[in-house]
């Protein structure tokens, strides 16, 4: 359940740094598309990772790679679990 909670908080998140990008919000509220480059940078690392060492474990490894591209850590737990 925590899981999909956090996948939640994950697209609305991506949904207002969009936004804060292209409606150029002021204030604090600017950072977010900083923020979401930062946090898409971690994402391809953890895709890197999935790629080299946990694609075996995948029927569909390139539907898996988009979506840890989308909700990182939050998609690829479930192959972490299996590998230990």
């Amino acid at each position: 359940m925590w899981v999909n909670m956090n996948k939640a908080a994950t697209v609305i998140f991506w949904l207002l740094a969009l936004a804060s990008y292209l409606m150029q919000w002021p204030g604090l509220l600017s950072y977010l598309p900083l923020a979401a480059l930062v946090v898409a940078g971690i994402h391809v690392l953890e895709v890197m990772f999935f790629w080299i060492s946990l694609k075996a474990k995948s029927n569909k490894p390139g539907k898996d790679a988009t979506l840890i591209m989308v909700f990182g850590i939050f998609h690829l737990q479930k192959f972490m679990a299996k590998a230990s």
